[in-house]
């Protein structure tokens, strides 16, 4: 409950979180830890798992989200 309050707090004053699950991934919001195999193409580059969500406050960046990113190579995943 506490938690809550303080994010809202925090929101209020330009806090917002980055939790990048199943979006594109972007070297300047997220820091890729790790990779994982992707079933297509058009799955290529995208977040596959957060490991820490991300942090910006008034558009500038506090901590990127640590993430997995699925790579395509070109076989499907079975």
């Amino acid at each position: 409950m506490v938690e809550r309050k303080v994010f809202k707090s925090l929101a209020g004053h330009g806090l917002e979180l980055i939790d990048p699950m199943g979006h594109p991934f972007d070297p300047a919001r997220h820091e890729a830890v790790s990779t994982a195999p992707a079933n297509s193409a058009e799955e290529d580059d995208t977040v596959a798992a957060v490991f820490q969500v991300g942090y910006v406050i008034n558009g500038h960046l506090l901590r990127p989200a640590r993430v997995v990113v699925k790579q395509w190579s070109g076989t499907p995943v079975s």
